[in-house]
C-alpha cells in the first residue's frame, strides 16, 4: 500500500476498545484491522451485489 490518505473518524469509546482488543489479538495496529474489514466488506457488498444483479 504506498498510496494513504489519512483521514479522521468519530468512534464510539466502546467500539474503538472492542477493535483495539480485536487488533491486539490479532497483532496488528488498529488501522490495519480496520484497512482489512473495511476491505472485507467491500468484497462481501461485491458479491451481494452480484448475486442481486442476477436476479
Amino acid at each position: 500500500m504506498s498510496d494513504v490518505s489519512k483521514t479522521t473518524i468519530n468512534l464510539p469509546v466502546d467500539l474503538k476498545k472492542e477493535l483495539k482488543k480485536m487488533a491486539i489479538d490479532e497483532d496488528t495496529s488498529l488501522s490495519g484491522l480496520i484497512i482489512k474489514m473495511i476491505e472485507e466488506g467491500m468484497k462481501n457488498r461485491t458479491k451481494t451485489n452480484v448475486i442481486s444483479d442476477e436476479d
